[in-house]
């Protein structure tokens, strides 16, 4: 059910805009033909301020997990610049070759953790990539325990053991944070909660007689958009919103430079 999120972003988003202006016309005509008392007119308001309100909820909910994970997403992308930029510098301490073993792999890796997010849309391309960057990460580990059994009193004052192992710590939570989605179910409870709040809307125009269309588009679009961003957020890769590499970028840019 999770497949919602191999869509384009914009096929969701279209597709509960259209439904909601289909509802916003049918909540109209009901409304319109609809003669109610008084005391229903009141019960109808509080069942429609009840919808509202729960849809509020729902979107305010949405944005905030959906936000707080795309922030998690960000942090560990620097946390990762980090802790492979530290390792680097480390594997100046340790003896040689696994010095030089450790800065190559760690090279070949951000070649393939980056070439990784460009190609992350392609399923096939990135379980390529991603063999690749795993096989690089399985280089790195391997020669820092060749440093640590050449010389284990200089790697462990180093400190190279514990850096190495934040690194692919941090490699393991990044794969699970890709597939760490809203769960599709919670989506489509949004969507239909935002077509049944059209409805709503619509009733309430239809019994005022006018349709008031750029209220109701401007409402309604209003809300797709609300969700669009909740969505988008939890596509780092391949919405608008998209997590950012630049400390990754800077890290491999000082590589360049730094002997090997």
């Amino acid at each position: 059910m999770n497949g919602i999120y191999d869509w384009p972003l914009w096929i969701p988003v279209v597709s509960i805009l259209l439904l909601a202006l289909a509802a916003t016309e049918l909540g109209f005509r009901h409304g319109r033909a609809m003669q109610a008392s008084k005391t229903e007119h009141l019960v109808v308001e509080t069942i429609r301020a009840g919808t509202l309100g729960l849809v509020a909820l729902l979107l305010g909910f949405s944005f905030a997990i959906t936000s707080g994970r795309f922030n998690e997403r960000s942090e560990l992308v620097m946390d990762e610049a980090n802790s492979i930029e530290a390792c680097w510098l480390r594997a100046d301490l340790v003896a040689e070759p696994a010095s030089s073993q450790i800065r190559g792999a760690l090279r070949r890796y951000m070649g393939f953790r980056l070439e990784s997010y460009d190609i992350g849309l392609d399923p096939g391309e990135y379980q390529r990539s991603a063999g690749r960057m795993h096989a690089a990460l399985d280089e790195f580990w391997t020669a820092v325990v060749a440093a640590v059994d050449a010389d284990r009193p200089r790697a462990l004052t180093s400190a190279i053991v514990p850096c190495a192992s934040e690194v692919v710590h941090l490699s393991a939570k990044r794969e699970w944070m890709r597939r760490f989605h809203m769960p599709a179910s919670v989506v489509l409870l949004l969507g239909l909660s935002i077509i049944i709040c059209a409805a709503m809307i619509g009733h309430a125009l239809g019994e005022t007689g006018r349709r008031h269309a750029g209220l109701s588009l401007a409402v309604n679009l209003l809300i797709v958009m609300v969700a669009a961003i909740v969505l988008d957020f939890d596509r780092p890769r391949s919405g608008l919103i998209r997590v950012e590499q630049t400390p990754l970028i800077v890290v491999r840019d000082r590589m360049k430079h730094w002997p090997p």
